[in-house]
């Protein structure tokens, strides 16, 4: 399943809702569905306060109602991927309309995670160009919650910033609370996928690790685009082994593949995993090399557009706009 938080495009941002794609090219409305299933289908009296507890607006809200939420989701999965196929005009309880065409759709970052946990160095080609060494633990940072923004938003490249570069990963969704996991449990505590560019200021970095940190030039914000939607562990059965690409302006710049990681799923999620994962936290995977690291002339300008993609999960497109004066 792809699910996603999304509107009508000319709604405001406070209607967004969870939707999940059926049909191809149709978002549904979860909670107007799932409210129908329960009411229409299996005579629930309370159906429509049953889908307001299990069908949030939020899908890391969803994800903190546990087995419960994951088998509502799969009923009222079932049901909609069903509904559409007959009648995709279908109306829910209060009329609202059930489907509506990803083409209307303006979608929203798909999670807001209490930590954004991001490796380096997890590639070998992304290693040799950064100078990095790996070692027997991953190499990571955290990004703020600021720098998380949606598909087709803009990343800001700000005015203090000349070298601006991307950096296409897979980003694991942590799907329960846990603690102190074993590499052989790690793929229970996994909710699904997305993808996340870990936009950087590389001159920034630069001048910042002379001071021995790194910061500002990692999370910027908007520096931490995610989308287009969370793809369902069930759906990838096997996550280290996707191809990754980035396309800017239509020219390739990336090409991997999960494979090449140096620090698997199952070590990363059970080393972070000594301090507490929550429902919707991320821990984005590291880079495969291609980036402008390995051509400073093909840093990021105002009016390129970043194509970020992960097989498997879709496209997250981004374009970039110059900060503002003033």
């Amino acid at each position: 399943m792809k699910l996603t938080r999304y509107s009508r495009r000319h709604e405001p941002s406070a209607l967004s809702r969870l939707g999940v794609l059926v049909g191809g090219d149709f978002v549904a409305d979860l909670r107007a569905g799932y409210a129908l299933y329960l009411v229409d289908e299996a005579g629930h009296p309370k159906g429509r306060e049953l889908a307001e507890l299990y069908m949030p607006a939020y899908i890391t809200q969803f994800l903190h109602g546990g087995e419960a939420a994951w088998r509502a989701l799969g009923d009222a999965y079932s049901y909609l991927a069903g509904l559409v196929e007959t009648s995709p005009g279908a109306s829910g309880l209060g009329g609202e309309p059930l489907f509506i065409p990803l083409s209307e759709c303006r979608l929203y970052a798909p999670v807001r995670p209490s930590k954004l946990l991001t490796v380096a160095h997890n590639y070998p080609g992304h290693a040799r160009a950064t100078s990095g060494v790996p070692g027997e633990l991953p190499t990571a940072f955290m990004k703020s919650l600021s720098a998380v923004t949606g598909p087709e938003r803009d990343i800001v490249k700000p005015r203090a910033c000349s070298d601006l570069d991307f950096e296409t990963e897979l980003a694991v969704v942590i799907g329960k609370r846990c603690k102190h996991i074993t590499e052989a449990e790690a793929y229970s505590v996994v909710a699904g996928y997305t993808v996340l560019n870990d936009v950087t200021a590389r001159d920034i970095v630069a001048r910042e690790r002379q001071s021995g940190n790194v910061l500002l030039g990692k999370t910027y914000d908007t520096f931490a685009p995610l989308g287009p939607w969370l793809v369902t562990r069930e759906a990838i059965p096997d996550p280290m082994h996707l191809r990754i690409q980035t396309r800017v302006n239509g020219a390739a710049r990336q090409d991997g593949n999960t494979h090449d990681m140096i620090h698997s799923i199952p070590k990363l999620v059970s080393y972070f995993s000594q301090i507490s994962l929550l429902p919707g936290d991320i821990i984005a995977t590291g880079s495969p090399g291609g980036r402008g690291l390995t051509n400073p002339d093909r840093w990021l300008r105002a009016g390129d557009v970043v194509e970020c993609e992960i097989e498997g999960i879709g496209i997250l497109r981004n374009g970039v706009v110059d900060e503002p004066e003033g």
